[in-house]
């Protein structure tokens, strides 16, 4: 996790503290010819994170887990070189990079990176930050760079262009998961570092899918649940087969989500939802108490892999209430139909940049995304079924029961008979 901002000068904006809080770990500020760069950096990669990078050609402000050194040795001052590398990432990112010809940014291609801009040709001004409230500071206001796209202003007379990134294969012909098993495992291998990062644990198919693959693949896997409105059953099994930690909600409101709304991004829809609460818990109490640099999330389970197939608003919440026709081009992409993966993506990017913390999605991985894309009609329509079978495959405890938002509050004498191995913690 970083803060980044690029301005032409560093006028105009009073309180950066906000940005700061993404990037603990050092915060650097330059100005030259090129214009005005801050950056807080978060050091989960190990050396190389020094921010803002000088390139051969020009500035790089970069918020990703990717490593920086590859990023930076591969940009010019050639427009196309660099639309090209761009292109190739891979991953959770948002990048800034200015040259004497050109700003060119972005986020990766599921938004799972925050990053915001204002920009007027007529007064050529240009403002890109990682926190929408720093850009309304110098300008009033602020709009989001979306999915997808990458951004190019020319410094020469202001004008702007968008292209667009990467174009999926929508082709349904592989009649097996056995590439989609592939790519997950190494999504999570990328996500995931033992030591430094922790992941969040529910009972729910999205979450199992990750916290499976990481057993697997590291023989452990440090999680947190929070045990309101889950399916108990299912959740206690999970604890006892990774010796999670219980971490119930039991403050309810917390002080943190009125700053953040008034800091950050003041937007009912973001906040107001029943789990803005459990997740600042989480990720106050659980990650950051315990210095974890990283949590590991199943963002994007429900949004790209079933497009809410039966659940409750059905077709006004998604484009095919999980129902994928012979030609994947008449609705792809879903994913953000009434903004919902969007809206998911701010609110934990938020939350976590708030605290200092990586959040990190296995589940939008773009090679993940793209290997199930690949898959048959018949094998997607059936709900979630590679997760299923991933998750039968390698014996782990689930439930595709969609009522745990609905199960009775946590009460803790349902959690008393645990082994000393994991315990009830407040």
């Amino acid at each position: 996790m970083c803060g980044i901002l690029y301005s032409q000068d560093s006028s105009g904006f009073s309180d950066l503290e906000i940005l700061k809080r993404r990037g603990p770990d050092d915060f650097k500020e330059e100005t030259n010819d090129l214009g005005y760069f801050a950056c807080s950096v978060l050091d989960i990669v190990g050396p190389g994170t020094d921010q803002p990078k000088k390139t051969k050609s020009g500035i790089l402000l970069l918020n990703s887990s990717t490593k920086q050194k590859l990023v930076s040795d591969n940009l010019d001052d050639n427009l196309e070189n660099t639309i090209d590398f761009v292109k190739e990432l891979r991953g959770s990112y948002a990048f800034i990079y200015v040259t004497e010809r050109h700003v060119v940014f972005g986020v990766d291609h599921f938004e799972n990176k925050n990053l915001w801009f204002h920009h007027d040709q007529d007064t050529r001004t240009l403002t890109i930050a990682s926190v929408p409230n720093i850009v309304k500071q110098k300008h009033g206001t602020a709009w989001k760079v979306l999915e997808n796209r990458i951004y190019i202003v020319d410094r020469q007379n202001f004008s702007i262009k968008i292209e667009k990134n990467r174009i999926f294969d929508l082709t349904q012909k592989t009649n097996n998961f056995d590439l989609v098993f592939e790519k997950l495992e190494l999504a999570v291998k990328n996500s995931y570092y033992p030591g430094r990062s922790t992941s969040l644990l529910s009972s729910g198919i999205d979450c199992g899918v990750i916290n499976c693959a990481i057993h697997k693949i590291f023989g452990e896997a440090d999680c947190l649940a929070d045990p309101q409105q889950e399916v108990k059953d299912v959740l206690k099994d999970r604890v006892k087969f990774h010796s999670a930690r219980l971490l119930p909600n039991l403050q309810g409101h917390h002080v943190e989500k009125e700053k953040i709304f008034n800091e950050v991004l003041p937007n009912n829809e973001v906040w107001d939802v029943p789990m803005t609460n459990p997740v600042i818990n989480l990720i106050k109490n659980g990650v950051k108490k315990r210095k974890k640099k990283i949590v590991v999330v199943g963002t994007g389970g429900d949004e790209i892999y079933n497009d809410r197939q039966g659940q409750m608003g059905g077709h006004s919440f998604s484009k095919t209430n999980g129902s994928f026709p012979a030609s994947l081009e008449l609705v792809w992409p879903w994913h953000n139909h009434n903004s919902q993966l969007r809206l998911m993506n701010i609110r934990f990017d938020f939350i976590t940049g708030y605290f200092g913390v990586e959040a990190n999605y296995p589940l939008t991985d773009v090679e993940l995304v793209q290997a199930w894309l690949n898959t048959t009609q018949r094998l997607k329509n059936e709900y979630k079924l590679w997760m299923k079978e991933y998750l039968l495959q390698e014996k782990y405890p689930f439930t595709t029961e969609k009522i745990h938002s609905f199960n009775p509050k946590y009460d803790p004498e349902h959690w008393k008979i645990i082994n000393d191995k994991y315990q009830l913690h407040s």
